[in-house]
C-alpha cells in the first residue's frame, strides 16, 4: 500500500462501487431528457441539453468493455467531466461520498472500512468514446495528408466552402 491520498468521488453503478478522481469531475448533475443517438457507438448512450449545451451521456460499462449499463433517463445522476475541452456526462446510479482516501495501488483506493474501491479513468473513457465515434463515422486522421478543420463543439470535420473562384487573388 502506498501513502498517497487521492481526492475522489465514490459512486455505485449496477451495484458495483467505483471511484473517480475529483480533478476530472466538474459537478454532479441530474440528467435532463436524454435523446438516443441512433448511429452512435454503444459507449454513447445518448445526449441531453445542459444549460443550452448538448452533452453526450456515456455508458461507463460499454466503454470499459464490461457490458452495458441501463439506458439513461431523465432524473438519473451523472458526473459531469471535462477532458481536453470536451464535456461529457458519466451516468451513475448513486453518488455515495466525496472523500480523500488512501491509494491501495494505481487502480484502487481504500474506503473507510479498508475495502478496495476500483478507480475509473474518466479521461480514458472520454477518449475511448471519441475514438469509437470517429471509427463509426469513418473519420480516421491517419488517412488524411492535411488535417481538415473540426467543429469545436462536435469534433466533426468542417467542409471548407468552395466559392468557385479559381484565381489566387
Amino acid at each position: 500500500m502506498t501513502d498517497d491520498l487521492k481526492n475522489v468521488i465514490v459512486f455505485t453503478l449496477a451495484g458495483t462501487r467505483s471511484a473517480a478522481e475529483l480533478r476530472w469531475v466538474r459537478e454532479v448533475i441530474s440528467l435532463g431528457f436524454v435523446t438516443s443517438v441512433p448511429t452512435a457507438p454503444p459507449g454513447i448512450a445518448g445526449a441531453f441539453n445542459l444549460r443550452g449545451h448538448v452533452v453526450p451521456v456515456l455508458d461507463i460499462a460499454a466503454l470499459a468493455r464490461t457490458g452495458h449499463g441501463a439506458a439513461p433517463r431523465q432524473g438519473d445522476s451523472a458526473l459531469l467531466v471535462e477532458i481536453d475541452g470536451v464535456s461529457a456526462a458519466l451516468r451513475v446510479d448513486k453518488v455515495e461520498e466525496v472523500a480523500t482516501l488512501p491509494a491501495a495501488d494505481a487502480t484502487a483506493v481504500l474506503d473507510g472500512r479498508g475495502r478496495a474501491v476500483p478507480l475509473i479513468d474518466p479521461a480514458a473513457l472520454v477518449r475511448q468514446a471519441i475514438a469509437d465515434a470517429n471509427a463509426v463515422r469513418g473519420d480516421d486522421e491517419d488517412h488524411h495528408a492535411v488535417p481538415t478543420p473540426r467543429d469545436p463543439t462536435t469534433g466533426a470535420r468542417v467542409r471548407l466552402a468552395f466559392d468557385g473562384d479559381t484565381t489566387l487573388g
